[in-house]
């Protein structure tokens, strides 16, 4: 893995997001990279004097989405104490593993991690199949959303053991020569577990588990995509994936941080640190700021990422300019990103300008409106912004009331052109 230190860069963002930048260098002096072809299948959103002032997202476009629904996930207990069964299960397998390996050496050893890694790599086609029949079934109305977010949990932790015993098999593959094929494969399977894990199925596990409220979560899917957001204290979590997006044929994405750079200019020019690794047909480059982290998986046949992981601090999001409505003496106040994204409401007492204690609601025309919690002692309230045109419902401390109709925008994208 590398790891390079913050350094000045220079952004110009234009609405094919596309510009020259000068990438750290681990060398003295620094050198000019030229610009990597990106088109977003939907322009940057922009202020009024043409400046992107948004982070780029990842993103299901609309005419893909086979169903979307906002739910709240509370804990449940019967898959937690089946989590923790299977954590037990495969902790002794490791055990075991690591003791037989401990009396065998030589060309034995690597007989023995070889079968070993061949069974990783079906239990990881095993994980892939539940990961498609899920979503399927999902975007089908089979299984409910709290059913497919324990899925997906479920899958998450499977990944993350199999990862622990890969990385155990490949430790004990030490004491033997250096074998290029085997550690090509160990370096594969390492990444395809790494993308059936992310950042909102963790914490969808926590929330299972009862280490964490109940939360809501806006679930996203068609075929052979996932796209997962909510709002967890003051982060904003998203977990998108397009799979569908992968290449058929073999290449290396050489050039993964240099559009990692221009998909994502504004996290990019806020990074403490970056590395970025992978076996080549995938690079995985992770970039981290102040309080927050960006992830993404780029194909090496197309250089197109088509997975995306995002932990951002709420006080670092940029918003639209403010819409407000005065109604029954309530001072609401909308301030929206996209789609899918955080969206900050006010309520303030139209007479005083005081923060107004208020419990909120949001609805989808035809649906049940869903209570998403009260605003803080400033009188805010972040939330997720449905797909398509929802009714927000503010209820005062008193008998007053306001209704907001919000029509959410388009989430900007950093899908490469075909």
């Amino acid at each position: 893995m590398r790891y390079l230190p913050l350094v000045v860069v220079v952004i110009l963002v234009t609405t094919t997001v596309g510009a020259g930048v000068v990438p750290p260098s681990s060398e003295a002096g620094e050198g000019q990279v030229g610009a990597v072809d990106v088109e977003p299948s939907y322009a940057v959103q922009a202020t009024d004097d043409g400046n992107a002032n948004m982070t780029n997202v990842l993103s299901i476009p609309p005419s893909e989405i086979e169903r979307s629904d906002i739910r709240r996930q509370h804990a449940n207990l019967g898959p937690a104490a089946g989590f923790d069964t299977s954590g037990t299960t495969d902790e002794l397998i490791s055990r075991t593993l690591e003791r037989e390996l401990s009396t065998v050496d030589g060309a034995e050893r690597e007989t023995r991690i070889t079968e070993e890694l061949t069974r990783i790599e079906s239990e990881l086609g095993q994980l892939e199949d539940r990961e498609r029949s899920a979503t399927r079934e999902f975007s089908a109305g089979e299984i409910s959303p709290r059913e497919f977010v324990t899925e997906l949990a479920a899958i998450h932790l499977n990944a993350n053991r199999l990862r622990d015993r890969t990385e155990l098999l490949e430790n004990q593959a030490t004491t033997f020569d250096s074998n290029t094929a085997l550690n090509d494969r160990f370096k594969t399977i390492e990444y395809d577990l790494r993308m059936l894990e992310g950042p909102l199925r963790a914490h969808a596990v926590e929330i299972l588990r009862a280490e964490r409220p109940s939360n809501r979560i806006l679930i996203e899917t068609g075929d052979e995509s996932i796209s997962l957001t909510a709002i967890d204290g003051d982060q904003y979590i998203r977990e998108v994936h397009r799979k569908g997006l992968r290449g058929e044929k073999s290449g290396t994405a050489s050039e993964a941080v240099e559009i990692v750079q221009q998909q994502y200019p504004i996290i990019w020019d806020q990074r403490t640190s970056w590395t970025s690794d992978g076996p080549g047909s995938v690079m995985m480059v992770t970039v981290n700021i102040d309080r927050g982290q960006l992830r993404t998986f780029i194909d090496g046949s197309t250089n197109r990422t088509f997975i995306e992981h995002q932990q951002l601090p709420l006080d670092l999001i940029t918003t639209t300019e403010p819409a407000t409505k005065e109604q029954d003496g309530l001072n609401v106040t909308t301030e929206q990103t996209y789609a899918g994204g955080p969206l900050r409401l006010t309520v303030t007492d139209v007479s005083t300008g005081d923060p107004v204690a208020a419990t909120v609601t949001v609805g989808r025309a035809g649906e049940e409106s869903q209570r998403v919690g009260t605003t803080d002692r400033e009188g805010q309230l972040w939330m997720i912004s449905p797909r398509n045109r929802f009714t927000i419902t503010i209820l005062g401390d008193d008998t007053s009331a306001a209704f907001v109709d919000v029509m959410p925008s388009a989430p900007e994208t950093v899908i490469t052109a075909e």
